[in-house]
């Protein structure tokens, strides 16, 4: 029996994850990108690990990203041993910083949650704080560390997934924006410019613009923008931060290099992908304020990426109800690099093996929404 043919629309972190794990399984796989692999949200990822600080505590979202987490060596081990592109991966974990009295207390609350968890952690206070990171602020008083957390270099990782997905006999087709797909009985129709490509399966990845895929008698996918910018700055001939460093207003990602990540804006401005001087300018005082060394910094870059927010927060991610042979993966804001091992993993079980993940039951894209 030959494996089946699956269209991926959208070539981004979640995109790419969802093709080299079918094309992993013998699956025929076509990936559609508008850009080109990793071009969009991605390549201004800081590509950051922390469900225990991104997450609210006990949320659906927290639970999806604990599991996630938990996946990311295998994962990664497994893509390692099918190519050769190198990408920066480490689990050094995060030190989120309180400067002020109250911000110092939520992080004894979110120790003592931690610990109800069985999560490790170390809260660290008043001067073992500098001895802990030399580089914080002096008016710092607390510090959460979870060790457990990481980050990941994003455009890289987005590389070798889509070549693996290659050797395994993947196809990918850009600058190709797709705009209308069709089940029609046991075939899904993918419009491709002027020609109908036919396959068995159908996953719409294409971030925040999956809203623009359209699919007959489906409302538009609640799928909207959020523009983020991110600073990579170069750090001065002091020694940089040795782990990443968050803060209320920004949080910091090191790179082998000794550059830094500072990242980033949160912007309800539509499809607007400018960077601003208002964005760099919160970004470069937030850093300071939490790093005063990033005040003799230089600045390399600034990156700007449209996140896919939903409503409630949580990824459009499972088969469609009337139509099920196409499936959503697409809504994960934030966390689609944390998300990315477990998106390819239930996507990839729901289509070939039959397995339904309860967790989609909470991520089901025909959900009504309540934000």
């Amino acid at each position: 029996m030959s494996m089946p043919r699956i269209a991926v629309i959208g070539a981004g972190i979640v995109g790419a994850a969802v093709a080299d794990a079918l094309a992993a399984r013998g699956a025929r796989v076509s990936v559609y990108e508008m850009r080109a692999p990793g071009r969009g949200a991605s390549q201004a990822s800081a590509g950051v690990l922390c469900p225990y600080t991104e997450a609210t505590p006990g949320s659906p979202l927290l639970a999806l990203g604990a599991r996630s987490l938990a996946m990311w060596d295998c994962w990664v081990g497994s893509l390692c041993a099918r190519t050769t592109i190198p990408f920066h991966y480490a689990r050094t974990g995060t030190l989120e910083v309180a400067i002020s009295a109250d911000e110092a207390e939520h992080l004894r609350e979110s120790a003592e949650r931690l610990t109800a968890e069985n999560v490790a952690h170390e809260l660290v206070e008043g001067a073992a704080l500098r001895t802990f990171e030399p580089g914080v602020s002096d008016s710092a008083n607390a510090g959460l560390f979870i060790g457990s957390h990481g980050h990941v270099h994003v455009a890289a990782l987005v590389n070798a997934l889509m070549e693996a997905a290659r050797q395994r006999g993947a196809t990918c087709e850009t600058p190709q924006e797709i705009i209308h797909v069709e089940q029609k009985r046991e075939l899904v129709q993918v419009r491709v410019g002027s020609r109908l490509d036919e396959v068995d399966h159908a996953v719409i990845a294409a971030g925040c613009w999956s809203g623009r895929v359209r699919v007959a008698d489906v409302p538009a996918f609640a799928v909207r923008p959020i523009r983020g910018q991110l600073l990579h700055l170069k750090w001065p001939d002091a020694q940089p931060p040795r782990r990443s460093v968050w803060g209320s207003r920004c949080y910091t990602v090191p790179w082998p290099d000794g550059s830094l990540l500072v990242g980033a804006t949160i912007e309800d401005v539509g499809f607007d992908e400018r960077t601003t001087v208002a964005g760099v300018h919160d970004l470069l005082e937030a850093a300071g304020q939490l790093l005063p060394g990033a005040w003799q910094a230089s600045i390399e870059s600034v990156r700007v990426g449209l996140r896919p927010a939903t409503a409630d927060h949580l990824p459009l991610l499972g088969p469609l109800e009337r139509h099920p042979r196409i499936t959503v993966a697409a809504g994960h804001y934030r966390n689609g690099v944390l998300l990315a091992p477990y998106t390819a993993d239930v996507v990839t079980r729901q289509i070939l093996d039959d397995d339904r993940d309860p967790m989609l039951d909470l991520t089901r894209p025909e959900r009504p929404m309540s934000s």
